[in-house]
């Protein structure tokens, strides 16, 4: 049996990367904005889309919808998010970043901007440029593989 050294693995290495990065701006956000990760992704969520139900928060996101719950409410409850019943749909609950929520942005921001220089620190642009195109080409060529079998574990379940 071969070895495998997933320690050299591309797979394994871009999740390392990830978990260190996460790791580090949730702690960054927890001191200079006293907000976690998560917060910070409803944030970045909302602000990009807002109005959204905690549904279609939750799967932008990435988290299960009951995990989402119980952070919305301490983000109501902090004034960070507002939720407000949909004018078309009563059953639906959308939810709408606050004025407090606006000025938290910068300290974001800067939190993202150190992590950003903390860990580029011993890298060049012309790198970060290469390593980012590479991650990008290796993202599509995953979706189209994750797509092509989903389409085809369709088809195949049908017949």
């Amino acid at each position: 049996m071969k070895k495998f050294e997933y320690e050299n693995s591309i797979g394994y290495v871009v999740y390392s990367a990830s978990k260190a990065f996460q790791k580090a701006f949730d702690l960054e956000l927890r001191n200079k904005a006293g907000i976690t990760l998560t917060q910070s992704k409803v944030i970045f969520a909302l602000n990009m889309f807002s109005g959204l139900t905690q549904r279609e928060l939750a799967d932008k996101i990435g988290v299960e919808t009951p995990s989402l719950v119980p952070i919305i409410d301490k983000m109501e409850e902090d004034g960070y998010v507002k939720r407000k019943l949909d004018s078309k749909d009563r059953r639906l609950k959308r939810i709408y970043t606050t004025p407090k929520t606006d000025a938290l942005w910068d300290s974001m921001m800067g939190c993202a901007a150190q992590i950003r220089k903390v860990s580029l620190k011993e890298v060049s642009e012309q790198e970060v440029k290469s390593a980012l195109e590479i991650i990008k080409k290796i993202t599509e060529s995953l979706s189209v593989y994750v797509e092509n079998s989903e389409t085809f574990t369709s088809k195949k379940s049908k017949n």
